[in-house]
């Protein structure tokens, strides 16, 4: 995929605050290319990459129908179907993956045998070997006191008719300089890792896990980067609400493109944009500001898929 040419990005957002909603937009950057497109619907514009704001607004697409998504806190585009997302809820509920349609409509939920919702708070799609997975990450911690964190693998599941799947693999991971919460997972499938962003540091850290450890046991996930650049809330953002104003740009989700070469973070009140040249490193690109695309109307907006 390469920005110069044609390519719709699609975003598809979620909250977790009152009724969980989907929130769907995409940006045309240079001209556009309709198969890209295929999960999103509305608010095309063109765009410039050489703005610091990119042209995108996102737009309601309808409220979660199953009801049993209550906190909304991870999301992924599937690999199987062209109109189908994955959610699943914060930590303490059920180790449940919920299909949903684009508008919303509900498509039914797996359980994942051999896992434990301790906190989860992000999950990521890819393809490996032509089939496709999905990873669930166990990696919330408000008191940045946990011992080690978790990472499923589950085979995406075929839908309808899937009532459960079991773990494919597990990793087990620590932070290299200690405990640390983070809500934000993606999957750097050319690079053969995993990309974690912590939330409640200031700056946050980026850090990165072998997708398939070379060794048993528990891994170490390394430190690349402080995040530089993330708007910082104001007054009016903290007095407005006492609880999240000061987390009002704390990283919640993050997502990466297929071929690596676009990295989206959502936080509480914006959605940021990483555009990702050949050869630069993961730590050099976070190291640089982010273009902010659009402030989203979410409450608490935990949740980001991109689809390409």
């Amino acid at each position: 995929m390469k920005l110069s040419g044609l390519l719709l990005l699609g975003i598809i957002l979620a909250g977790c605050s009152g009724h969980p909603k989907v929130m769907v937009g995409k940006s045309a950057l240079k001209n556009g290319a309709e198969n890209t497109a295929r999960l999103v619907e509305k608010s095309t514009r063109a765009v410039s990459l050489h703005s610091d704001s990119l042209s995108y607004r996102p737009q309601l697409q309808g409220e979660l129908q199953n009801r049993a998504i209550r906190e909304a806190s991870g999301l992924a585009a599937s690999r199987r179907y062209e109109d189908q997302l994955w959610v699943l809820n914060d930590g303490g509920n059920a180790p449940l993956l919920y299909a949903v349609g684009i508008d919303g409509s509900d498509r039914g939920e797996v359980k994942i045998s051999g896992a434990k919702n301790r906190d989860w708070e992000d999950m990521a799609s890819f393809v490996w070997d032509g089939k496709p997975y999905l990873l669930i990450a166990d990696i919330g911690d408000n008191q940045a006191k946990r011992e080690r964190c978790y990472l499923y693998f589950v085979h995406e599941p075929e839908m309808p008719g899937t009532v459960s799947v079991p773990v494919a693999r597990t990793i087990k991971f620590i932070y290299e300089d200690g405990p640390r919460d983070a809500e934000s997972v993606a999957v750097d499938v050319p690079g053969k890792r995993i990309l974690i962003l912590t939330k409640r540091d200031d700056p946050p850290v980026l850090y990165e896990l072998p997708l398939f450890p070379e060794r048993e046991g528990v891994q170490i996930a390394r430190r690349l980067t402080s995040i530089v650049g993330l708007p910082q809330p104001s007054l009016a953002d903290i007095f407005a609400n006492p609880v999240l104003g000061k987390l009002g740009d704390a990283p919640t989700a993050m997502d990466i493109s297929s071929d690596g070469s676009i990295a989206v973070v959502m936080t509480y009140r914006s959605i940021l944009l990483y555009e990702r040249r050949h050869g630069m490193s993961w730590a050099e690109l976070f190291s640089r500001p982010p273009r902010k695309i659009a402030a989203h109307s979410l409450l608490q907006g935990e949740a980001l898929a991109l689809a390409v």
